[in-house]
């Protein structure tokens, strides 16, 4: 994140989507996911949310791996 950036807070940034959980956690103090999931809640800020892009991949994995369960059934 640079000095310029808008999103100076490490936990708004992370629930934005701008910066990786372990960066927010390191920047935050905090031990663990679990407690950066507190930190998100005690402030009122919703995870994060996947890009459309990668919506879409996960979507096609899911996909693909059904279909590989339906047929081997």
């Amino acid at each position: 994140m640079a000095a310029d950036d808008p999103v100076e807070d490490p936990l708004v940034a992370y629930s934005g989507g701008y910066l990786a959980r372990r960066d927010a956690s390191r920047l935050l103090g905090l031990r663990d996911y679990a407690q950066l999931l507190v930190a998100l809640g005690d402030a009122d800020l919703p995870l994060p949310s996947p890009s459309a892009h990668e919506i879409e991949q996960q979507a096609a994995i899911f996909e693909n791996i059904w279909k590989h369960v339906c047929n081997a059934a």
